[in-house]
Formats: C-alpha cells, structure tokens, sequence
C-alpha cells in the first residue's frame, strides 16, 4: 500500500539531516508498528508521507486508493493523528465532529451524513467519550486525545496515521483504542501505520515493524518472522518433570515422560530486539 524507496528529507533552515535512504514497504491490511527512540525521524517520515514537506529525494509510491492529487497521501482517503493537533475549546465534542462531517460530506460524492453521524457515535461509545455536548476545553488530555481519534476516523478511511495514538491515555482506554484499531482492520481491511513507544502493546498489536533510529531504518520486517529469531517461551509444568535444556525439544521430552504440561510463547521478541538494535 505504501513503499518508501531511498526516501531522505533534509530540514531546510537547521541543515539537519532527519531521514537518511528509508527504504519500507508497508503491506495492505497490516498494522505496522514505527518504533524508535525521540527524535529518531518517526514522525518527520509521517509528515512526509501527508504532504507536509514538499521537497525531499527519493521515491514514495503509494496504491491509487489513498494517493492524492499532489502524489502524497489524499486526507479524504486516510485517518491522520499526528502530534499536537489544535484544540477548540469553545467547541462541544459534537460540534467539532459536525465539523468535519460537514468537511467530508463536501468532497465525498458518496457520503452519507446520517450513517456517519451514526458511525461517530458507536465509536465515541466504544472509547468512553464523556457526553458529546461537552466543551473540549473541559476535557481531560485523555480524552481530547480520543477525540482527535475519533476524528481521524470520520471519513470511514483505508489507511490510519497514528502518531501516539495512546498518549495520555489510562490502560483501559488505550486498550479500548487497539481494539477499535483491530476491528476497524478486520472490518474494512484497513492498514494502520502507528508511532508508539510502548513496545508491549505494539508487541501485542503489530503484524509489520520498522525500527528508526537517527533517520535511518535500522530494521525491519514481519513480527511473526522474530519467533524462532528472539521470542521467549513460557513453560508451565505440573507433577515432577526432568530438566529441559532447550525449547526445542520442550514438547519431545514433556510427551516421552508423560507430563502434562503447556508450552506458550511469551511475546514476539520485538521488544527485546527493539532494545538490542538502539543500544547496539
């Protein structure tokens, strides 16, 4: 869906040098987790790929569905969260909504206010949005970050660019958000491209990862490859069992000597192999 090839950017006025040959392809229908330390280039490469930087060498190649007419990503087809977005505190939640419905139904021949309204209102339920009347400049930074949420979701789109999506958020709330995520890819086959720095949740939530560090993609690939790379094993043993001194033999030898016994995989490695290529 997405395919950065040799892709560098340069900031013009410090001369520092915020993405260096990124090469990536973000398949369709995956949820692909950025991962690296601040300043690493991660949300530079976002805003890139929205068009706000015009001039940078390289290639991006995107699929017709979420290109727009200036070769960069079309916002009509995408969810974007990126950081700090403008807060209106006068508005109520429902008015800021209303907003951008109105936005859409403007430039989409096909919209449907009404099913949108309705859409927006399962998905304020879903995220435990205070009622939508309320003025944003009441709300908690939790929730105005929902909100900035469920905005990016209004246009019903195909591909999501989420730049801490959970920040400031409580563990229910931000488990309640990769749910929404993951039902939203099930649904409508949608790609999720995701900046977070809480490796466990990307670990639960990622199908795809690129690790960036100083511009430069330092690795990347499909998180199911890392199991036989760098995952742990979590082994429960009930009754007296022998010592096993590899996993790969774990199921062998618990079956030989008649233990009844799980073997569960404990993670995917992608936290551990995070932090050995930074600190590496």
């Amino acid at each position: 869906m997405v395919k950065l090839e040799n892709v560098s950017f340069r900031y013009p006025k410090s001369g520092v040098d915020a993405l260096s040959d990124v090469l990536l392809e973000i398949p369709r229908g995956s949820f692909f987790a950025l991962l690296g330390p601040n300043g690493a280039g991660k949300t530079t490469l976002l805003r890139l790929l929205c068009g706000r930087f015009a001039k940078f060498s390289g290639t991006i190649v995107l699929a017709d569905d979420v290109r727009g007419t200036n070769a960069f990503l079309d916002p009509i087809a995408c969810g974007i969260l990126l950081e700090n977005p403008g807060v209106y505190p006068k508005l109520s939640i429902n008015e800021y909504v209303d907003y951008f419905v109105g936005f859409y139904a403007a430039r989409i021949p096909t919209w449907n206010t009404t099913e949108a309204r309705e859409r927006m209102a399962r998905i304020a339920k879903s995220l435990e949005l205070p009622p939508l009347d309320t003025r944003m400049g009441k709300l908690s930074l939790g929730n105005r970050q929902k909100v900035q949420l469920l905005r990016a979701m209004a246009p019903a789109p195909r591909l999501l660019i989420l730049d801490e999506p959970v920040a400031n958020l409580d563990p229910m709330s931000r488990e309640a958000v990769w749910k929404l995520i993951a039902d939203w890819r099930k649904q409508e086959g949608g790609t999720a491209i995701v900046c977070s720095h809480i490796l466990a949740e990307m670990e639960e939530e990622a199908t795809d990862f690129a690790i960036i560090d100083r511009g430069h993609v330092l690795r990347s690939g499909r998180v199911a490859d890392l199991v036989s790379e760098t995952a742990t094993f979590k082994v429960e043993v009930r009754g007296n069992a022998p010592e096993i001194p590899t996993p790969e033999k774990i199921r062998a030898a618990l079956a030989a000597a008649g233990i009844d016994a799980s073997v569960n995989r404990a993670g995917t490695g992608l936290s551990s192999l995070y932090k050995k290529t930074v600190a590496g």
